[in-house]
């Protein structure tokens, strides 16, 4: 082989690697690495998903957590998942948490702190006002717990949630017969 050809095929060898090299960053928000390597747009994005649901949430300016990108280049694609970053950064925000979601019949009732504590307030109220004749008690409305992103403090309290629950589906019960009681 000429000189000219070798040249040649170390240049396609170096453009074959250059063009299978990925940027890709690893995330630390608040000093806790997340896992995986996300691509520049998508730390970007996740950012101003956060920033625009502190923005929602929070009164008056939000105080961004402490985000920091090392970025390098890999064979390897981004593989990051971007709604767990997004998730880590909007959880970062000081005054921002996690709670459960109260919904009945679609309606937003609140939140609280667990949805498994007020299910079991829940249930203990239904029985404690059971009337004797009755076998079974339920609330009449479908009711959805889930987590949602809210101010801290902000969670209501169990019984009061009880009650707003018991107003919005009214408990029905029923007899041995499947009778209303």
């Amino acid at each position: 082989m000429t000189g000219k050809k070798l040249g040649l095929l170390g240049l396609a060898l170096l453009m074959l690697l250059i063009s299978n090299l990925h940027l890709y960053c690893r995330v630390t928000v608040d000093g806790r690495q997340l896992d995986g390597l996300y691509a520049p747009a998508a730390v970007k994005r996740a950012g101003q998903i956060a920033a625009r649901a502190a923005e929602e949430l929070l009164p008056g300016e939000a105080e961004a957590p402490r985000c920091r990108r090392a970025c390098r280049l890999s064979l390897r694609r981004p593989d990051g998942d971007a709604a767990a970053l997004t998730d880590a950064l909007i959880l970062a925000y000081p005054g921002i948490v996690l709670a459960d979601g109260v919904f009945v019949n679609g309606v937003r009732l609140g939140t609280v702190e667990s949805g498994a504590v007020l299910r079991e307030r829940l249930r203990a109220s239904i029985l404690g006002q059971m009337p004797n004749a009755a076998v079974f008690g339920n609330i009449s409305g479908d009711l959805r717990i889930r987590p949602i992103y809210s101010r801290a403090g902000h969670e209501t309290n169990y019984d009061d949630m009880v009650l707003l629950i018991s107003g919005m589906a009214p408990v029905i019960y029923v007899d041995q017969n499947g009778k209303l009681v």
